[in-house]
């Protein structure tokens, strides 16, 4: 596969370099920081509040209906928060579902880290999140915190929307993202999912932040020539490949 669009022409990448994933076009954080965000007991907080004095791995999730949110979010309920903690780094959990929801999704998924809600979009609109789906998922198979098929997905995702209204679980169209920004207001990492199964293996935010222990529960099976295609990745030097 070779490379011929315009980005990469830009970019002085060799012509016969097989590439999968671009960098992210950058937002603006000084515009994301301004924007407000409710707690799970319905208190309002600027998003840089939430963020200071730490790195943060902050994940903006899609709804709570879908079994992918679930099988992504529950893993990391795996982390310590005190071996974060240690390291001066901090798990946020941005949803776009009402605050009313939070408590019973982190309870289902026994997630213990921070969490709050977007239900606006107003931050995802900020960070240019993707409105809609982008690709239909065809590399789903590499997403090493999926737990099913995707047919057992969709029967999942079935049986938990006839579970509960799908009002105030977030939105249906929404996609998520990964954003991982240092203490100093630097984002180090920033990832837009195209689907609802593109998010980004969290052994892989964890090196981003400037952690260099992996959990062997969530290993990352892309290989490491996935990885190289990957031009986000070159810039982590501990990223560990599995």
């Amino acid at each position: 596969m070779t490379c011929t669009c315009q980005q990469c022409k830009a970019l002085l990448l060799p012509m016969d370099m097989s590439i999968d994933r671009l960098p992210e076009i950058s937002f603006d954080l000084y515009e994301v920081d301004k924007c407000k965000i409710k707690d799970i007991r319905g208190r309002n907080f600027f998003f840089h509040e939430i963020r200071k004095n730490h790195t943060s791995i902050i994940i903006f999730s899609r709804n709570f209906i879908e079994q992918e949110t679930k099988d992504y979010i529950e893993d990391f309920a795996k982390i310590s928060p005190s071996y974060l903690k240690d390291n001066d780094v901090k798990i946020i959990l941005i949803a776009s579902a009402y605050h009313t929801n939070l408590a019973s999704f982190c309870q289902e998924t026994k997630f213990v880290h921070e969490v709050y809600t977007d239900a606006s979009l107003a931050i995802h609109r900020k960070a240019h999140l993707f409105s809609q789906i982008v690709d239909g998922g065809s590399k789903a198979q590499i997403n090493p915190h999926l737990k099913h098929s995707s047919f057992i997905r969709f029967l999942l995702s079935t049986k938990r929307a006839s579970e509960r209204s799908t009002k105030g679980h977030g939105s249906l169209f929404q996609q998520g993202g990964q954003v991982v920004i240092n203490s100093d207001g630097k984002v180090l990492y920033f990832h837009r999912d195209r689907n609802n199964t593109d998010q980004t293996p969290i052994n892989f935010l964890l090196s981003a932040s400037g952690l260099n222990k992996s959990f062997d529960h969530f290993k990352d099976h892309q290989t490491k020539t996935n990885i190289f295609h990957d031009l986000r990745r070159r810039n982590i030097k501990n990223f560990e490949f599995v």
